[in-house]
């Protein structure tokens, strides 16, 4: 709260301090000032006016002087009473005052060179002055033209006030205006605080000028239909604020204001000066000028000056605006090429974004604007670990290669401002990338002499290399041109790596995401089996006591039946508690499987005593158990027993699964050296099963065929036995299609084999 109430206050301070510089310039002489009395007492007469002016010598000889130039008849023994009762009292009054508010003013101590030329200052006021007298004339308005040329004379008082308060200050002030062709009040309030108009009042007052005068002061820049109601004297104020305009037309004089605002023909009209009278005042305003330059201090001011260092501002001025309409067009068509480069490249853009797009458009871009041959632009990927090489060159199409990004060193030159302030700049490519170049030129069929960076962070660089002749030294002049093509070609590159980036990290996320559904699934499976391992154990614990009673007395009563029936059923207890104490048996191995006995297994060999057991079994033909087996299997670490057991079960339930028709199953186990794991494949041609029955296949007790035909267990112990054993087993099947068995087991590593011999 405090900072918002204290800037306004502070600015108030300053302007204040600004005005009371004021204060330090020299009052009016005694006889303006007493004159000034005069003008405003009620009982002033031209005697007293007289006496005045004859109590200064000097002032004396310059009104008799100003009367016989101004053509008066008066010769050379003419006296003051004279002048005032022929040239009028008024205007005798008029010209004294203004006579002595520029000798106040104009002197100056200082000889340094100064920015605010005082000379042209007052030029351009007596022009003011003469334009306000002859328009007041045409008018024939309430304003005595006397009057209006005093107002006009005076009327820019706070500029000539502020270069003798604040000479440096306002000589910054000149500058500015000057190099901006602007509106000086603008600068005055820009750079010091307060304008001249605020000024020139202030310093008015001070003097004790009269009120029409200070008002004309303060209000000259004010357009007719802005001058505010309170307005006391507007007809003297439109009178200057048109003489004004005129006079900064015709470039008479130095006003430091450069704006176009509303014609001086124009505002002649709104003052009701018709085009005649308007014409009359331009044709006569030279003529009137020379007539009057004495009076201040002007000598030897003629109108044949003034017109011709008027066409001389204007030649002048005329030169600046060809000079800046050349630079204007010289800009827009630069910023064109800039401008078509850019739509290009974003255009192919458009239609796909890769590296490889990006590399190409990036570089057709650069040999646009560099208006070069060829192009190459380099831009090596975090996310891809490679180079991506675009090549644009005159006559071919273009195309992007691809290199190895670890082969690829950084450029010792490449250097790139993370803020994207920089803009293109060539560094000579042999010192600072010679390598790359070298390939580069190789690619581009053409030598590449300078590389411009163009995007540096950590491991991600990119640069473009133009042959040598590109007009890269110019670009310092283009920094915005360039800045914004290079920054459109980052906003791109980092733009397809952050989508390569994001699209790897969504692959990772799915990897991910489908190994923890996976895991969950085990960890649920593990639970499962843990419970239902402690389940079975604790029931077989307490299963077996009865079951041995049981099996005891039935067989005790077979032994000696006391009829043949008793007999019978007797031996029907026995068999089915030796076929309930085998379910526990099965159960208590379920539960807790013996530990492996592992030792090195060749995977060859374990397969092939699975196929001939089964052959001997007479459960498959040869030629329904078939073996594809690549050459030099390795060895794994298992205990043989457990394995052919689980595999057992395998090929068990691929023969049940047959339902009817010839079994027929492939066993298949390929390798690579490179793998760190063996994985063996089961296939068989069963009715195979749908994903409800899949999913719960290797639960125990779970069975999808008709009850009786199954315990369940099964599948569940061959996962126990693989598992124990290290390795995974995962079925495939779709209905009508059979059932694929993996197993995938670690492949014994050297020193394994070497500790298991």
């Amino acid at each position: 709260m405090t900072a918002a109430v204290s800037e306004p206050a502070q600015r108030a301070e300053r302007i204040e301090l600004i005005l009371s510089q004021l204060d330090s310039l020299p009052t009016l002489p005694t006889v303006a000032a007493r004159l000034l009395e005069r003008i405003t007492a009620a009982d002033s007469s031209a005697r007293e006016v007289i006496r005045l002016i004859e109590s200064d010598q000097s002032l004396t000889a310059k009104v008799l002087a100003m009367a016989r130039k101004a053509g008066s008849g008066i010769g050379a023994a003419a006296t003051v009473e004279k002048v005032v009762l022929l040239m009028g009292f008024d205007a005798v009054q008029n010209a004294v005052l203004s006579i002595k508010i520029f000798e106040t003013l104009a002197g100056r101590d200082d000889k340094s060179p100064r920015q605010f030329d005082r000379a042209e200052f007052w030029k351009h006021s007596l022009g003011v002055a003469c334009a306000a007298r002859l328009a007041a004339e045409q008018l024939r308005s309430s304003v005595d033209p006397e009057r209006a040329f005093v107002c006009g004379l005076l009327h820019d008082l706070g500029k000539v006030a502020l270069d003798a308060a604040l000479p440096k200050s306002y000589d910054r002030v000149i500058r500015r205006v000057d190099a901006v062709r602007g509106c000086i009040a603008d600068v005055e309030r820009e750079l010091l605080g307060v304008d001249h108009t605020a000024a020139g009042h202030r310093l008015a007052q001070r003097w004790g000028l009269p009120p029409w005068l200070c008002e004309c002061i303060w209000l000259h820049h004010h357009a007719p239909s802005a001058l505010p109601a309170s307005a006391e004297h507007p007809v003297e104020i439109r009178l200057v604020h048109f003489a004004d305009r005129l006079v900064r037309e015709l470039r008479i004089g130095y006003s430091g204001n450069y704006p176009r605002e509303a014609d001086a023909a124009g505002l002649a009209r709104e003052m009701g000066l018709d085009t005649a009278a308007y014409d009359r005042v331009v044709k006569a305003l030279a003529s009137h000028i020379e007539e009057r330059a004495n009076w201040i201090g002007l000598d030897r001011l003629t109108s044949h000056e003034l017109y011709t260092k008027a066409l001389a501002d204007a030649n002048e001025e005329l030169g600046r605006a060809n000079a800046a309409l050349a630079e204007s067009n010289r800009r827009l068509t630069l910023r064109s090429r800039y401008f078509e480069a850019l739509a290009e490249m974003n255009r192919r853009l458009s239609r796909g974004l890769g590296h490889a797009e990006v590399c190409m458009a990036a570089a057709g871009a650069i040999r646009s604007v560099a208006e070069a041959p060829g192009c190459v632009v380099f831009f090596r990927s975090r996310s891809t670990g490679l180079v991506h090489v675009g090549i644009d060159v005159q006559g071919h199409e273009p195309r992007c290669v691809a290199w190895e990004g670890s082969r690829i060193e950084r450029p010792a030159g490449l250097v790139v401002p993370s803020d994207g302030s920089v803009a293109l700049t060539g560094v000579p490519a042999a010192t600072v990338a010679p390598e790359l170049a070298a390939r580069a030129a190789d690619e581009a069929g053409m030598a590449l002499e300078w590389l411009c960076p163009l995007l540096s962070a950590g491991p991600v660089f990119a640069g473009a290399l133009l042959p040598a002749g590109s007009e890269t030294g110019r670009w310092a002049g283009e920094p915005n041109e360039s800045g914004a093509l290079v920054q459109a070609v980052r906003l791109w590159m980092v733009n397809v790596e952050s989508q390569h980036a994001a699209q790897r990290m969504n692959h990772d996320l799915a990897g991910i995401n489908r190994r923890l559904q996976e895991a969950q699934r085990e960890a649920a499976r593990a639970r499962s089996l843990s419970m239902i391992a402690e389940m079975a154990a604790g029931a077989a614990h307490e299963l077996n006591n009865p079951l041995a009673v049981i099996s005891g007395r039935a067989q005790m009563l077979a032994a000696s039946p006391p009829d043949e029936e008793t007999g019978r059923i007797a031996a029907l207890l026995a068999e089915q508690a030796r076929r309930c104490s085998q379910i526990v048996a099965e159960l208590m191995e379920f539960a807790k499987p013996s530990p492996p006995q592992k030792r090195s297994t060749p995977v060859g060999e374990l397969l092939g005593q699975l196929r001939d057991r089964w052959l001997d079994r007479g459960a498959l033909p040869p030629a329904a158990f078939l073996l594809d087996l690549s050459d030099e299997l390795p060895r794994i670490q298992v205990d043989p027993a457990q394995v052919g057991s689980a595999f057992d079960e395998l090929v068990r339930n691929s023969i049940e699964a047959s339902e009817g028709r010839s079994p027929r199953l492939v066993v298949n186990c390929q390798w690579d050296r490179a793998d760190e794991t063996v994985v063996i494949r089961l296939e068989d041609n069963g009715a195979g099963m749908d994903p409800e029955t899949l999913e719960r296949a290797m639960d125990p007790f779970f069975s999808h065929r008709p009850a009786g035909r199954g315990r369940g267990l099964g599948l569940s112990r061959a996962v126990r036995w693989i598992e124990i054993n290290g390795g995974r087993l995962r079925l495939d099947s779709r209905p009508g299609e059979g059932c694929t068995a993996i197993v995938e087991f670690p492949v014994e590593l050297a020193q394994d084999a070497g500790g298991a011999g």
